[in-house]
């Protein structure tokens, strides 16, 4: 009896392994479209066929993505370095564009070797587009990225452009490549160039700073105008050539290109004086409010201390109907401080605005006479 339930004890042992086992093995060679993934990795490798080919990249995509098999992407990889195919060798670098950001470390060094040793163009462009989608590996193809710029076919140009745009200041050194760019023939590479020089904090980006204000002036397509104002605030070149080429986008049609514009002058302090009287028209004219509001702030930022000699330009800007706007003039002559103590017209008409109808403005108003009115602290003997 022993011995029996011996034997059905080793034999369940051994059916309960020979299970177990076979999980594993289909996982160690899954099966996708009736193949398995040794087969398809033969075929990419081995096969005349570059339909075959790329129809097994396409499979290994699909088995990392479903079963997570190991041999997918060194697999892919290798075919975008070495295959003779340049279709091949795209649908290489679409796969490897397609991977997730915690999976792109496994195949960023072979996009960034592939898009230094490419001779296609087309490859070139699908592998740049494939490094645009993760920032890591843009910092680590700042080299071969800056030598596509040089690309024949403007897409890739413009994939180039688009890649370099994510690498911050890991990308500084590319921006003798982006400068040339902004004479471009596509206007989109041109677009592409503008977005990239304001992101890679560029060596001499006093003189990109200067080329960007010379566009402005001729530049008719608002998209471009706005990147270009994006640009010229995230250099922060407050140059009296950038001043005045921002301000004159105060007066464009394009409401949110108005306010940016207002918002950026307003990061420039004092250097942006010469855009005061520009600032201070659209804190008046301006159909919406919030530029108005953010007119009214760069304003102030633009003279700081020298507000004091145009409070009564500031002040009269309380007639506005919008809260909003009344609020963001008390604010600036509020900032003054004790530099008004003396100022009695100010000193009254913000008195008059405790009783604003709206209770922000009220508050407001009452926080700006204390700054005003707050008496110097009486020096301690030694």
């Amino acid at each position: 009896m022993t011995s029996l339930l011996t034997r059905f004890m080793s034999a369940g042992l051994l059916l309960a392994g020979a299970i177990s086992a076979t999980p594993a093995s289909q996982d160690d060679d899954p099966v996708y479209d009736g193949k398995k993934a040794s087969v398809w990795v033969d075929t990419l490798n081995n096969d005349s066929s570059a339909r075959k080919r790329a129809l097994a990249i396409e499979a290994l995509a699909k088995l990392w993505a479903t079963k997570q098999y190991k041999e997918s992407i060194p697999t892919i990889g290798r075919a975008l370095r070495l295959d003779s195919s340049a279709a091949v060798r795209s649908q290489a670098a679409i796969a490897l564009g397609g991977l997730k950001e915690g999976e792109i470390a496994k195949g960023a060094r072979e996009l960034v070797d592939a898009l230094g040793a490419e001779k296609e163009s087309r490859v070139r462009k699908e592998i740049a587009i494939a490094i645009g989608r993760f920032p890591a590996v843009a910092k680590l193809a700042v080299t071969p990225l800056t030598a596509t710029l040089k690309d024949a076919d403007p897409a890739t140009r413009l994939a180039a452009a688009e890649a370099l745009a994510l690498t911050g200041s890991d990308g500084k050194s590319a921006a003798a490549g982006l400068v040339p760019l902004l004479q471009d023939s596509d206007k989109a590479v041109r677009l592409a160039a503008v977005v990239a020089l304001g992101r890679v904090t560029p060596e001499g980006a006093s003189a990109i700073a200067e080329t960007m204000a010379k566009m402005l002036g001729t530049e008719k397509d608002t998209g471009m105008k706005s990147e270009l104002a994006t640009s010229l605030g995230l250099l922060a070149e407050k140059s009296p050539t950038v001043v005045t080429a921002l301000a004159k986008l105060l007066t464009e049609p394009e409401d949110d290109l108005r306010r940016k514009t207002a918002r950026i002058l307003g990061t420039f302090g004092t250097a942006a004086a010469p855009a005061a009287d520009a600032l201070l028209k659209a804190a008046e004219i301006d159909k919406v409010k919030d530029t108005r509001a953010d007119a009214v702030h760069a304003f102030g930022s633009a003279l700081g201390p020298a507000l004091k000699t145009r409070i009564k330009d500031i002040l009269m800007l309380l007639k506005d109907p919008e809260f909003e706007v009344r609020l963001a003039v008390i604010e600036e002559v509020g900032a003054l401080g004790t530099e008004l103590k003396d100022d009695t017209e100010t000193l009254k008409t913000l008195r008059g605005r405790l009783s604003d109808q709206h209770a922000k403005v009220r508050e407001a108003a009452a926080m700006a006479l204390r700054k005003i009115e707050k008496k110097a602290e009486p020096k301690k003997e030694p």
